[in-house]
């Protein structure tokens, strides 16, 4: 299935979607939304999903996929495209546990927990399906790299706004979308699936919130 495929059938199963009745310049709401675990509930988008990872592996991690031990999900959601990955590739499995932990509190690392035990030099890929507004994801590498891991790179599904991981890029972390908002909301458009309006204010909504995530997770150099 291409990717055009996918981006169809993302709307058609109301994984993503507009919302509508909202003053997109004023309100701080998202204009779409998205339902991460619809993609569970048709198999054949989920295997086609998960064959797009495998394939981004392969081409832009070059090397790198054949020498990771291990494919780390880092929320629930990502655990069905973590085993369908690792399996692929028979590599190990492992997730993320954080309960008690403050995601948005840059270097908090006190309750992130990795299962299971992760092992010296063990070589981590991490997956994720949604990067959020936060320090999670940079407080999760910091804590594998300060139990003797190496995180290679980490695999998100879908990109809302590049700003959300803004601080891993200050930081040359080695990020790679699998699939990005902006080009599926603009072939919607383009292939009269949603009208103009929604393609334009989600695109004016991704880049007001890129602008404003790069303020906040990268504090400003002192003159």
């Amino acid at each position: 299935m291409s990717k055009t495929s996918i981006y169809t059938e993302l709307f058609n199963t109301k994984t993503i979607g507009v919302i509508d009745f909202i003053n997109y310049i004023t309100s701080d709401m998202k204009p779409h939304e998205i339902n991460i675990n619809r993609i569970l509930g048709n198999p054949e988008l989920f295997d086609n999903i998960t064959l797009h990872i495998e394939n981004l592996i392969k081409t832009t991690l070059g090397e790198t996929y054949e020498t990771f031990d291990t494919i780390c999900a880092t929320s629930m959601s990502a655990i069905p495209y973590a085993v369908n990955v690792a399996t692929s590739f028979e590599k190990k499995i492992s997730f993320i546990q954080d309960t008690g932990n403050s995601r948005d509190e840059k270097d908090n690392i006190k309750n992130i927990k990795i299962e299971p035990k992760m092992e010296i030099d063990e070589r981590v890929l991490l997956i994720e399906t949604l990067a959020e507004n936060n320090f999670y994801l940079d407080n999760v590498i910091q804590k594998i790299r300060k139990y003797g891991g190496n995180v290679v790179g980490i695999i998100i599904l879908i990109n809302q706004c590049q700003g959300e991981y803004s601080n891993l890029t200050a930081n040359k972390e080695d990020v790679f979308p699998v699939f990005n908002l902006f080009d599926i909301f603009t072939y919607l458009e383009n292939n009269n699936l949603i009208e103009m309006f929604y393609s334009e204010k989600i695109k004016f909504y991704c880049e007001k919130e890129t602008k404003n995530n790069i303020k906040k997770l990268i504090p400003p150099i002192d003159a």
